[in-house]
């Protein structure tokens, strides 16, 4: 018998998690929990492991899994010099995201510029959820470039524009890991260097807190060299900057990669890593998500009012600014992220036909018709 602890807020483990094993579940609030007895710990990423945060993991630990797609909260190569095996769940999300940087432009292209074209965007990071934008983006007809220079030196049949022609686009969304140190970092990717003597209709983080200088970003918003930004992400989170938070166009509580489909992704991810590890007979775990019908009243619509019923993206955004002043913000930003119900993914919704046909956007943002 496998013995796993895990953390209690991963969605669905009790269902997902190879029935080889004793579950153990831990409220990260209450930190690490006591692994003498674990084989396996399965976290997310409020948790993190570092030498500081973790000095002594017991011997029986073999195997840690992080139900996210980045890995910024553990030290990799502390972890594996201890001899645990680490596993992700990279790319779990990333149809969530991009849904997530559609919605926001669309949104915001509804009320700042209706008859404008929505200009060039720069996707800086196209791994999976970079991908995945672009993907929908080229499904809008909406010219992109695509900039990732460690994909291009990975993949030969991958092609990074340079640097200054990302640069030179209207919109910019990042995807990328926050990395501090080595020849790609991102840590403040975007800062004052490369935004001063620039103009950016709109600027989007949906990546990680940190990839963004958001001191330098809101001294350029309010200077007005860029029109709009919409954060996802935040340099001290939980702890968020209030003010940087009241002029974003969207701000939210790092929700972008939540979804139903994203969450139940990354739990079975993790699992089926682990049994895999194990060499647990059952192998992985069979989990269906059925479609859902939104049952939306026969009243006049707009496509702002038509998305934000099939997503919660504005409902967050309220949420968030009405945190602004509260002495206990950091536990009510987390609160936001832990127990909100999960949306469902476009192309797992289906609308009237008629609204379907007035509004294409949402064909091509997945959505289908009711039979």
């Amino acid at each position: 018998m496998i013995h796993v602890s895990a953390d209690q807020n991963l969605y669905k483990i009790e269902e997902l998690i190879p029935p080889q094993t004793e579950l153990n579940l831990y409220n990260p609030s209450d930190g690490i929990p006591d692994l003498n007895q674990a084989d396996a710990l399965l976290l997310r990423t409020v948790t993190h492991l570092t030498a500081d945060t973790f000095p002594n993991p017991p011997k029986n630990l073999r195997f840690i899994g992080t139900g996210s797609s980045g890995t910024d909260h553990l030290d990799n190569e502390y972890l594996e010099e201890k001899g645990i095996t680490l596993a992700s769940a990279n790319g779990c999300n990333a149809r969530a995201v991009a849904e997530y940087v559609m919605t926001s432009i669309l949104l915001w292209r509804e009320k700042e510029q209706p008859d404008e074209s929505f200009g060039s965007v720069g996707v800086i990071g196209v791994g999976k959820a970079g991908s995945a934008v672009v993907e929908l983006l080229t499904n809008f007809g909406i010219d992109c470039v695509q900039y990732d220079p460690p994909r291009a030196e990975r993949e030969p049949d991958f092609s990074s524009v340079s640097l200054q022609e990302v640069l030179n686009c209207d919109i910019l969304t990042f995807h990328v890991p926050l990395n501090r140190k080595g020849n790609y970092s991102t840590f403040h990717w975007l800062d004052e260097e490369k935004l001063k003597g620039r103009s950016y209709k709109l600027i989007i983080n949906a990546a990680r807190g940190g990839v963004i200088n958001e001191l330098a970003l809101m001294k350029y918003y309010v200077e007005g060299d860029i029109q709009d930004y919409i954060l996802d992400v935040w340099e001290d989170e939980p702890d968020f900057n209030t003010e940087v938070a009241k002029h974003a166009f969207i701000a939210t509580p790092h929700i972008a990669g939540y979804s139903e489909q994203a969450k139940v992704n990354a739990t079975k991810l993790v699992c089926d890593q682990l049994a895999k590890f194990f060499n647990l007979a059952s192998g992985p775990v069979h989990y269906e998500i059925p479609e859902r019908a939104e049952d939306l009243a026969h009243i006049q619509y707009d496509l702002t009012k038509l998305i934000t019923r099939l997503h919660p993206i504005l409902g967050y955004d309220k949420a968030l600014r009405d945190l602004s002043g509260r002495p206990d913000k950091k536990v009510l930003f987390r609160n936001l992220r832990n127990e909100w119900p999960y949306r469902f993914e476009y192309p797992s919704l289906k609308i009237r036909k008629e609204l379907l046909e007035e509004f294409p956007e949402l064909k091509k943002l997945g959505v289908k018709a009711t039979d």
